[in-house]
């Protein structure tokens, strides 16, 4: 007797042409923003005039630099949880490692100042290196945890995020606060050689050639070494790994160590590019939004770059449309939303295929 309701299965898809998958990830972007207009027409608000703010963004040369700017801590984190996600290490806690990178690029500033510990020539150099150690640390913690204790990473990196804000909120807020400052929670402001911007006369230009440098290492690690080779294996399968003499528990410290790291000179970037100080909540949401990003860039390292660009400048689109429309910023994350929900969906139908029967 034939049922009445369908059965409904769900079968992994062994192969996807790329074609196809660049095909399906641009008709599922397309749809976001479909549903993103249609959320801006029920908040009373044009959602042509709302895309036009947008776009002006990406033609006006001026905003364009700032959406660089802007783009900068999100595509250098995204580079880094390329790293992690390819080795199905499934790093949330960029915005944490990214904070410990503000954290420790501020320590170097004010070592500079009040101990003269540091030279000046090379305050921006040892901002950078710390950045990366304290992000890359930070990063390795839940690494270690998870190939020697099998813990979840996705637990321990989330709730160190919180962690680190508050550590930051601490510093800003009592001993690190800026003496000068009218009691208002700030460091002290940095000293130009310790701004991006200081070389090249603008940081977004500063900003641009370091993503470039650092996505042509990320690929280079990726495809042309032996650790690359090795985290790559162990994120298809840790038993073939194995077998093949590569260390689980090395290949995953190190790659979360870089992954991290990478996104603790994302902290670097929003301290000495954008603000030129550390105060609380100086991020808001970049290593979050990273997530987005590499996702969205299939987690290749080239397509990062415009796709962080992208959303850098949402965010710069984002106080326009307050000041312009009158909408509030939550607006905008509402967008960076649907997009990411529209991009896992395309993930999803990329990997499975959805088949119904009736019995």
């Amino acid at each position: 007797m034939r049922s009445a309701l369908p059965l409904i299965r769900v079968q992994r898809r062994l192969e996807v042409p790329r074609r196809v998958s660049a095909a399906v990830s641009a008709v599922f972007i397309l749809l976001s923003f479909a549903v993103a207009a249609l959320i801006f027409e029920l908040m009373g608000v044009s959602s042509i005039a709302t895309f036009g703010v947008i776009a002006s963004v990406f033609t006006n040369p001026n905003l364009l630099l700032q959406a660089i700017l802007r783009g900068l801590p999100i595509g250098l984190a995204a580079l880094g949880l390329s790293i992690a996600f390819r080795m199905n290490f499934w790093n949330i806690g960029a915005e944490g490692q990214l904070y410990m990178g503000m954290f420790a690029a501020t320590g170097v500033v004010l070592l500079h100042e009040y101990q003269g510990l540091i030279a000046e020539p090379l305050v921006i150099v040892f901002m950078v290196l710390a950045s990366f150690v304290a992000g890359g640390l930070y990063c390795a913690l839940s690494a270690a945890l998870k190939a020697k204790m099998g813990v979840n990473e996705v637990l321990t990196t989330l709730m160190l995020n919180y962690v680190a804000i508050l550590f930051v909120d601490f510093l800003v807020y009592g001993p690190w606060r800026d003496p000068k400052g009218f009691n208002f929670p700030l460091s002290i402001q940095f000293p130009d050689y310790a701004r991006l911007g200081f070389v090249m006369g603008s940081p977004s230009y500063e900003g641009l050639a370091m993503l470039l440098v650092v996505a042509f290492l990320v690929y280079g690690l990726m495809r042309h070494t032996t650790l690359g080779f090795e985290m790559r294996v162990v994120g298809e399968s840790p038993e073939v790994a194995k077998h093949a003499g590569i260390s689980y528990a090395k290949a995953l410290i190190i790659g979360g160590f870089i992954s991290g790291g990478l996104a603790g000179i994302a902290g670097f970037s929003v301290v000495s590019g954008i603000i030129g100080r550390l105060r609380p909540r100086a991020s808001p949401g970049y290593g979050y939004t990273a997530i987005i990003v590499a996702f969205l860039a299939l987690l290749n390292p080239w397509l990062i770059i415009p796709a962080s660009i992208f959303f850098g400048g949402l965010i710069v689109a984002g106080d326009l449309i307050q000041a312009s429309l009158k909408l509030p910023f939550a607006a905008v994350q509402i967008f960076q939303s649907i997009i990411f929900l529209f991009i896992i969906a395309g993930e999803f139908m990329k990997r499975y295929r959805i088949i119904v029967s009736w019995r």
